[in-house]
């Protein structure tokens, strides 16, 4: 069962570019990928933050066409259901420029224009990945490097400010653990219970007289 909200979703990515970010500048082949990936993770991250601030404002502001939500907001009550997306999964979301927008002028939040900035030139990048192709020279490249950092560090100090317990969601997040290493653990485990089994055992033994 995976059940991932927009907090949980949004810190995942958001974890995903750092942990790449923090591994380039170790990578002598390879580093094309991870920046793409790098890439498409803190922009899609910035934009499930932003949208998280718009539902916790008001959730219909995440969605582009306020009367189909309205319409699906409507079935959902009559049917049972836990999300307007599973009444109608054609509901489409804003965009993250939209979403900036909204949070901005609709929701009053400041945002400053060195992070609009930042944004705007990833989601560029970003575009360039998803839809087409793309050709960095070293000094655009290099650019890119340190233009993604900012926009990771001006998103996290934003977003830290502004979401209750992100913090610690993504202190959580993009944790893992193997197949191999949690067997090792309930081994483990069992180990120290015998061991304060025995223990009380032989305590109770040894004053029982």
């Amino acid at each position: 069962m995976i059940r991932m909200g927009l907090a949980e979703n949004g810190a995942d990515s958001l974890k995903a570019a750092y942990l790449i970010m923090e591994k380039l500048s170790t990578l002598e082949e390879g580093l094309a990928h991870n920046l793409k990936d790098a890439v498409i993770s803190l922009n899609h991250g910035i934009e499930i933050l932003f949208k998280l601030i718009l539902k916790n404002y008001e959730e219909y502001l995440i969605f582009a066409d306020i009367d189909k939500y309205m319409i699906a907001k409507k079935a959902m009550l009559e049917k049972g259901k836990d999300n307007v997306l599973e009444v109608n999964p054609l509901l489409k979301t804003v965009t993250l420029n939209e979403a900036i927008r909204r949070v901005k002028y609709l929701c009053n939040y400041d945002i400053s224009s060195d992070f609009e900035v930042a944004i705007s030139y990833l989601n560029k990048i970003r575009n360039q990945f998803m839809h087409y192709e793309i050709n960095l020279s070293d000094g655009e490249m290099l650019e890119l490097l340190v233009k993604m950092r900012i926009a990771y560090d001006l998103s996290y100090d934003f977003f830290i400010t502004y979401i209750e317990d992100l913090y610690s969601i993504l202190e959580d997040a993009r944790y893992e653990i193997t197949i191999d290493d949690y067997s090792d653990e309930i081994a483990e485990m069992h180990r120290s219970m015998m061991e304060d089994s025995t223990y009380e055992e032989y305590r109770e033994n040894k004053f029982d007289y």
